[in-house]
């Protein structure tokens, strides 16, 4: 009997271990975003007005000015960071009171996935 107990009470600490691990593994995932995601959305959703990558199908279809900046032009600016990156998209307007960018209205998740994307997009600095 006290073998069964210790059998039980050792199963449910390693149950309990690998679910905080699973737990904490996701959170950590979802915090940086997808970048693969990222891409994939930004396809769909952003190349209306910027160039998310050299290979889209098509143009942007805005051709106001000013001219959005493409993905890579954006991530290679030496104040962007993930989080200012994830602030601005966060509290754009919903209709902006001058030319510019309205707020995309996606989801936490997906703004994080077109952060990572973003950001994986910067060429690192050349050694000194």
């Amino acid at each position: 009997m006290q073998t069964t107990k210790f059998a039980v009470s050792t199963i449910a600490i390693v149950a309990a271990i690998a679910a905080a691990a699973i737990a904490a593994q996701a959170q950590t995932k979802s915090a940086a975003g997808n970048a693969a995601s990222g891409r994939t959305l930004a396809l769909s959703a952003c190349t209306g007005c910027h160039i998310v990558a050299p290979d889209q199908p098509f143009n942007p279809e805005w051709t106001g000015t000013p001219r959005p900046p493409d993905f890579k032009t954006i991530a290679s600016r030496p104040d962007v960071t993930a989080a200012a990156l994830q602030h601005h998209l966060e509290t754009l307007p919903a209709v902006p009171q001058r030319p510019g960018m309205a707020n995309p209205d996606l989801s936490d998740e997906q703004l994080r996935d077109i952060v990572a994307f973003i950001v994986s997009l910067r060429q690192p600095s050349p050694p000194k």
